[in-house]
């Protein structure tokens, strides 16, 4: 068959009563059968081609995923037109987008997704049901494998958009390719999240599904709540997503777990550890031991595919263990979405896989220091180049081979290990090469770290050397969780940690904490020159802010007698000689750690005499805040300011001290076996051992401050 509408055609002709689309809607599910989208697609093309639009033109479309969707796309394809994002002579708008496109003011006519009243433009509905006269007799599908079918839009984590020119031959090269490792028929249901302009989701969710009779669900809306009533109802048996839902999956049921007592997260490790054994041996266990888990995507799926971005092989292998079979999937807009797919059967969760049937891959020699060498592809899968763009195309084609620019290996089996982009490798003075996605997946194994971007930044006065930095966005349901109020140290104490189990030149060495996601492409990869970008006009800014000049309002407020008093002490405790500003924050902008903050908060109180209640501490983030904490309601009882932990330190509790009285008094015995029993369990159970007992004191009082 030389084209994808061929393809179509002969399944919609098998297929005819079958539903091809399932569209999960506030209102109830809507159901369009193969005849039926056979008819939309060729009313679609019977309108265009009395709108003039002939073999080659380009139409655009910007719309949510829908069954319009569908019928407009195979609609231009039957008509040897090329559904394309730019230059194009209609421009097909959903709803929501269409303020979009209509601030767009490209000339280009509009095509409403669905028809409105108020709005006299034409609709899709009168394309799928053209009035009697306008329709005009089709010619036959004229599109050639050469023929272009798609052009989209890609620019990766760069900003350099390239249109990405795949023909119908590339189509159905994928298709074949595809279908020759993986097994899907009339009686899979693929579950559609992806946005069908991206390549990855026009293969999973329209091209392959509909080529075989399989039904496809798309969702009215997009969130948790529809996402997960559409695995529990729709009888998914595909699907396929980026990774971030995956890792979404493992932080819930990894919380779930930590919930539970000390035995029932044994018991848990324990059954882990023994599916994943068993596995290994073609018996899985996992849908039985964790069937609650199973039962959140409905208990019919079978094939997981995960694609876009480097996932995580720690958790690919717990999930491995959970009895999921996450099929990793490699590839790019320029090889028409997926280029290698791990099998089924096999648990390597830590590469991509092989490549795709009837494709070749070859890795060109590092260069430089490089450790691994430059990923290429040769095959019916690869673009036929970039929309008038002959210097890309030099760049990125050689000897026949398409230049991805992603780092890679191969094992001695054919599988295909990701380590890095090659226009990301940060290199440091030493010379070593630095693959940032290999850091980040170290540091995000913290369940307070949701994301991070790990880059390299220039040290002041040495524009040769570059260190590890890194933005980082916090877990706010895992601090919410454990009523954690100062991030900033456990954050602190959790990147120390990670970092402990690299190599000193692959630790992170500075951070900044922001508080939105950080900029993804629409496959869920990080935007790093976007990123850093950011991060320069930040830094700049703050650096502005430092030298403005204190407001009127905020110098008044400095200047009362008590605000002046409070804001000494603080001063004195403030990391730097930044200007005090009413609203720094203590942690971010004044550098104190939770010790500190404690400290300073006790010598407010005693200066003040003053008790700031326990439920106001945990709210103070800023100097504002913490000064007007302390604020007298009458007369200050306060006096001259002891240090803290001087005082906290300075005698034993009496004996007749109401609370501690009783626990200091002395108890040999008890305290002797107390200890012995505590040792052996200790031992036996936990296998504690003990060390440094010489720095501790021998008399008198003291703290113990676990971290």
């Amino acid at each position: 068959m030389s084209n994808f509408w061929q393809t179509f055609d002969e399944a919609a002709a098998r297929f005819a009563g079958n539903t091809a689309i399932e569209i999960q809607r506030a209102a109830g599910l809507e159901r369009v059968t193969f005849h039926d989208l056979k008819t939309w697609s060729e009313g679609v093309a019977t309108w265009l081609v009395a709108a003039g639009v002939g073999h080659g033109d380009r139409c655009a479309i910007l719309a949510d995923n829908d069954a319009r969707w569908c019928a407009v796309y195979l609609g231009v394809l039957r008509l040897g037109a090329i559904v394309v994002a730019s230059g194009a002579r209609l421009l097909v708008a959903g709803t929501r987008l269409l303020p979009v496109a209509d601030g767009a003011k490209s000339g280009v006519p509009i095509v409403r997704m669905y028809g409105a009243a108020e709005d006299p433009r034409p609709s899709v509905d009168q394309m799928i049901a053209p009035a009697p006269g306008v329709a005009a007799a089709l010619p036959p599908s004229r599109a050639t494998a050469s023929d272009p079918a798609v052009i989209l839009y890609t620019s990766g984590t760069t900003s350099d958009p390239k249109g990405v020119v795949l023909t119908h031959g590339n189509l159905a090269g994928e298709r074949d390719s595809a279908f020759a490792a993986v097994h899907v028929d009339e009686q899979d249901a693929v579950l559609g999240v992806l946005p069908l302009f991206h390549s990855l989701a026009q293969m999973a969710n329209l091209l392959l599904p509909f080529a075989v009779g399989a039904r496809v669900v798309y969702l009215e809306t997009m969130n948790t709540t529809d996402l997960l009533k559409a695995l529990a109802e729709r009888r998914i048996t595909i699907f396929a997503c980026v990774p971030q839902f995956f890792y979404l999956i493992h932080q819930r049921v990894m919380g779930e777990v930590a919930k539970g007592g000390w035995l029932k997260q044994r018991i848990f490790k324990g059954l882990l550890t023994l599916n994943l054994r068993l596995r290994g041996m073609g018996v899985n266990i996992g849908p039985k031991v964790f069937g609650r888990v199973h039962k959140v995507l409905g208990g019919h799926m079978r094939l997981l595919i995960t694609g876009g971005s480097k996932f995580d092989p720690a958790i690919g292998k717990d999930l491995y263990a959970l009895g999921f079979t996450i099929q990793q999937a490699y590839g790019l807009t320029e090889t028409s979405g997926a280029a290698t797919l791990n099998r089924p059967d096999e648990a390597h969760i830590d590469t991509v896989g092989r490549i795709l049937p009837g494709n070749e891959f070859k890795i060109f020699p590092p260069e430089g220091e490089a450790e691994d060498g430059e990923i290429a592809i040769r095959g019916p899968i690869v673009m036929q180049g970039y929309y008038n763009r002959p210097d890309a195309n030099a760049e990125v084609f050689r000897d026949g081979w398409f230049l991805t620019g992603d780092l890679g290996r191969l094992d001695s089996e054919g599988r295909l290990t990701i380590t890095g982009r090659k226009k990301e490798i940060i290199v440091l003075a030493s010379g070593k090469n630095i693959y940032p996605e290999e850091i980040e997946a170290q540091y995000r194994k913290s369940a307070v770290i949701k994301e991070i971007c790990v880059m390299g930044v220039m040290r002041p006065g040495e524009p040769t050397t570059e260190r590890l930095h890194a933005v980082v966005v916090l877990n706010d349901e895992v601090l919410k969780a454990r009523k954690i109020a100062n991030a900033g140290d456990l954050l602190r104490f959790e990147m120390e940690s990670a970092g402990a189990g690299l190599p000193s030149h692959k630790r992170v060495l500075g951070y900044d904490v922001w508080f939105e996601p950080l900029p993804r492409t629409t496959t869920g990869k990080l935007k790093r020159f976007q990123i850093q970008r950011m991060l320069q006009e930040r830094e700049a800014a703050r650096e502005v802010e430092a030298a403005r000049p204190l407001s009127g309002a905020d110098q008044e407020w400095l200047d009362e007698p008590h605000v002046a008093d409070a804001a000494a002490l603080v001063r004195q405790r403030a990391k730097g000689d930044a200007t005090l500003r009413p609203e720094a924050n203590l942690e971010l902008d004044l550098g104190l750690d939770s010790m500190e903050r404690v400290e300073l908060l006790t010598e407010l109180e005693q200066r003040f005499g003053v008790k700031v209640p326990e439920a106001v501490v945990h709210e103070i983030t800023t100097v504002r805040q913490l000064v007007e904490a302390v604020r007298p309601q009458g007369e200050a009882t306060g006096g001259a300011v002891d240090a803290a932990w001087s005082t906290l330190l300075a005698d034993v509790p009496p004996p007749t001290d109401p609370v501690l009285g009783r626990l200091l008094e002395p108890r040999p015995v008890v305290t002797r076996l107390f200890w012995l029993g505590a040792r052996v369990a200790g031992r036996l159970l936990t296998r504690v051992e003990v060390s440094g007992l010489e720095h501790l004191p021998a008399d008198g009082p003291y703290l113990l401050c676990p971290n």
